[in-house]
Parts: C-alpha cells; sequence; structure tokens
C-alpha cells in the first residue's frame, strides 16, 4: 500500500481546516443573574429575559405558579419546564435581531398582578443564567389595583345574581321568543372519558348568549373531580368566548352525579357540532366532547 505524499498531507490538512472554520460558531456569552420586577400597573413595560440558544436559563418567582397555564411557543425552545415556582428555558435556535419571544404565566393566588409576562430577548454578550423574578404583589399601587378589580367583580356578581332568577331572566331580555325550551344535543364521546360517564345534555338559546348544560357523573373508584378549566370552540375550531361556568355540585366524589353549566357568547347556535372541553384542576383529567342539534 503506498503511502500519502507529503503533499497529499498538507492538502488534507487544509480541508479540515477549512470544513472546522466553516462550522458556525456559537457565540460565547457570559452568565450573569439578574433581578426583575414584574409591572404592577398595565403601562410598565415588559420585563425582558436574556435568553440564548445553549444556554439554561432559570426565572424563580416568589409566588407559586399555575404550571398548566403556561403560555409559549413551545416549538422555538429545545427545553422548557415549570415547576411550583420556577420556569426553566432554553432556546432550540438563537433568537434574531430585535426579536421578543413572550412567555406568560398565571399565579395560583388571587393577587395582583395575576401572571408574569415575560420578553425573551437576545444579547450578543450576555445570558441571564437565573433571574428572580419579584412579583410585588404587596405594594400599595397592587393592592389598590387588587381593590378596584375585586369591587368591579363585586358589583358585575351582584347584577349577574340578580338577574339570575326566572323572573330577572325574563326582565333582562334573554329568554327569545321560540327558545323557551331546551334543545337535546348529541353527544360524540372519546374513547378516554378521564373516569367520567357523560349521561346528556341540552342547550338553551337566549337573545345574547347560550347555554350548554351537560350531566356528568363520576366513576366510582376514580379521585375527587372538580372543574378547572373549560373551552368551546365551534365547527371551525375557532375559540368561543365563554362567560361563565357553574357545577353543582362544586365537587363530584366517586360514584356522585352532577351539572355543568356553560354559559357562552356569541350564540352560534346547536346545528353545526361545536366541542366543549372540561379539565380538572389538576390539569390531568381532560373530557373533550363534540355535541350538535
Amino acid at each position: 500500500m503506498s503511502q500519502p505524499t507529503p503533499q497529499r498531507v498538507v492538502a488534507l490538512c487544509l480541508l479540515v481546516a477549512v470544513c472546522a472554520t466553516a462550522q458556525p460558531q456559537r457565540p460565547v456569552r457570559q452568565r450573569q443573574e439578574r433581578r426583575v420586577s414584574l409591572p404592577a400597573s398595565p403601562g410598565e413595560p415588559v420585563p425582558e429575559v436574556r435568553v440564548a440558544a445553549g444556554y439554561l436559563t432559570t426565572l424563580m418567582f416568589n409566588a407559586p405558579l399555575e404550571r398548566d397555564s403556561l403560555e409559549a411557543d413551545r416549538t422555538r425552545f429545545r427545553w422548557m419546564d415549570a415547576g411550583e415556582r420556577t420556569l426553566v428555558l432554553e432556546p432550540a435556535t438563537e433568537l434574531g435581531s430585535g426579536e421578543r419571544l413572550v412567555v406568560k404565566v398565571r399565579f395560583k393566588d388571587r393577587a395582583l398582578p395575576a401572571q408574569a409576562v415575560l420578553a425573551l430577548v437576545a444579547h450578543p454578550t450576555e445570558v441571564d443564567g437565573t433571574v428572580e423574578v419579584d412579583r410585588r404583589a404587596n405594594t400599595s399601587e397592587a393592592l389598590l389595583a387588587a381593590l378596584a378589580q375585586k369591587s368591579a367583580e363585586l358589583e358585575e356578581l351582584k347584577v349577574r345574581c340578580e338577574e339570575s332568577g326566572p323572573v330577572g331572566l325574563v326582565l333582562s331580555g334573554w329568554l327569545s321568543k321560540g327558545q323557551l325550551l331546551p334543545i337535546a344535543l348529541t353527544i360524540t364521546v372519546p374513547s378516554d372519558i378521564s373516569g367520567l360517564n357523560v349521561d346528556r345534555a341540552v342547550g338553551y338559546i337566549g337573545t345574547v348568549s347560550a347555554l350548554v348544560v351537560i350531566g356528568l357523573r363520576n366513576l366510582p373508584g376514580q379521585k375527587p373531580w372538580q372543574l378547572g378549566q373549560t373551552r368551546v370552540t365551534d365547527s371551525g375550531g375557532n375559540p368561543v368566548k365563554v362567560l361563565s361556568v357553574q357545577t353543582k355540585p362544586t365537587e363530584l366524589a366517586p360514584g356522585e352525579e352532577g351539572l355543568v353549566v356553560v354559559e357562552a357568547k356569541p350564540p352560534w347556535g346547536f346545528s353545526k357540532p361545536f366541542s366543549v372541553e372540561l379539565v380538572d384542576v389538576s390539569g390531568q383529567r381532560r373530557l373533550f366532547l363534540t355535541m350538535k342539534q
């Protein structure tokens, strides 16, 4: 077997060197620890967090999070995990110049701000390793804002309570002519019913909204079931605004039956298929129902 000539060895070395330099090199960034504060009022700017591909960034919150409420474009991340008070993430690719990825997550308690909104950005020389996110829920501004919001919610609740009885339905104009009787709905139940049984569903069409009444039974041997989230979509897959959701009883014990009443707006009618998704408070038991008249 012939040995490679010195000229050939030099050529191979040059080829390897050229290939190595042709490989894109990620910029080296200096890790830093920072502290940011969530805005106490809607007019304040959204805090920015510096991220980069190949680097893990940990956000540490001073209040417990609703892990299932995380909103982000997960296709843009190689790693994203929400904990009780932390959010760990790593972008899959480098962010473009001036690009902002928005991440939202709600808090478990009812203090304000109700959710954390953060903008992820790129920096040429720095990346945030650990960021302490300060939720100033006990400042005077936040307390006044929370009081104003609760006062508005109380007034709305008073109005809705006054209108919830039979007399209130008539006086409010919700009842429309020819739609006083319930509309029987056909239900398409999935194979995975999350330990629940759906025995009936009826609809009511009003002048400004529509009601869907669903009869549920928590099967024996299951854990207690309590509704956490409700989503309604029309025949085209578009979200329908949910005005209110009530359950009776609030929690279904194993083997117990109950009702879920969903009020949605605008009234889309029941002639075309629509979907109602019910998720329990744990986020683990999901029931996706397709219905039509």
